[in-house]
């Protein structure tokens, strides 16, 4: 009987881990306002680089392994890319959209205004926050013309 309630225990106690593991694996939520002080303004810098030609600028809070993955060849590639589908970014356009959090991670969704893109672009940046200030460590663009 002893070993059964103690089989018992341990299913229990794997099955809490698990839903543990499992619900920090899921977005959650952050504090919006906290993350749009340092979000807000470098999304628009990377939006205004892409559309400058400005790779200096479009790197500048980049963690380092972003700066190995999006180099400026990369960039250039990017850059190309929206000028031929979707056009020229409109200024000031964006439009936050929610913020979550996945582990470490912390995620900004934008809305974005492109002017040859009526369904605008949605603009996935992820930060992270190790050590220091916040850093880019992804970017994601989305829209039915990127898409084709």
């Amino acid at each position: 009987m002893k070993a059964s309630y103690i089989i018992i225990v341990l299913i229990v106690a794997l099955a809490a881990i698990g839903g543990v593991v499992y619900w920090l694996s899921l977005p959650q939520p952050v504090d919006e306002l906290s993350l749009r002080i340092y979000s807000d303004p470098m999304t628009e810098n990377l939006l205004l680089a892409i559309e400058n030609g400005n790779y200096t600028e479009f790197s500048r809070d980049f963690d380092d392994a972003m700066k190995n993955a999006l180099n400026l060849a990369s960039f250039q590639e990017l850059r190309s890319k929206f000028d031929s589908k979707i056009g020229n970014y409109v200024p000031g356009s964006k439009a936050f959209i929610k913020g979550e959090r996945t582990g470490e991670f912390i995620i900004a969704y934008y809305r974005a205004n492109y002017t040859n893109e009526p369904a605008g672009v949605t603009v996935k940046v992820v930060f992270t926050s190790v050590n220091g200030p916040a850093k880019i460590t992804g970017l994601w663009f989305s829209s039915p013309k990127l898409a084709s």
